[in-house]
């Protein structure tokens, strides 16, 4: 985990789906972090305002749909 400015860059990696994934890079079925409780999807930067936000609506949308 990396502080940042306004939050924390880190939290659980996840893929595109949105879906966490274990060491082996395999995704637990059913286990789903969007937001702040997911890694960044801009990796150890933040682009500015509104970023984290951005990144939580559309992974809510795709973990929501899965």
């Amino acid at each position: 985990m990396v502080l940042s400015d306004l939050d924390a860059c880190g939290g659980l990696l996840a893929d595109g789906d949105a879906r966490v994934l274990r060491p082996d890079g395999s995704a637990i079925e059913g286990l789903y972090a969007i937001g702040n409780s997911a890694a960044n999807a801009f990796g150890d930067s933040y682009p500015g305002a509104g970023a984290t936000i951005g990144q939580g609506l559309v992974f809510g949308v795709i973990a929501a749909r899965r």
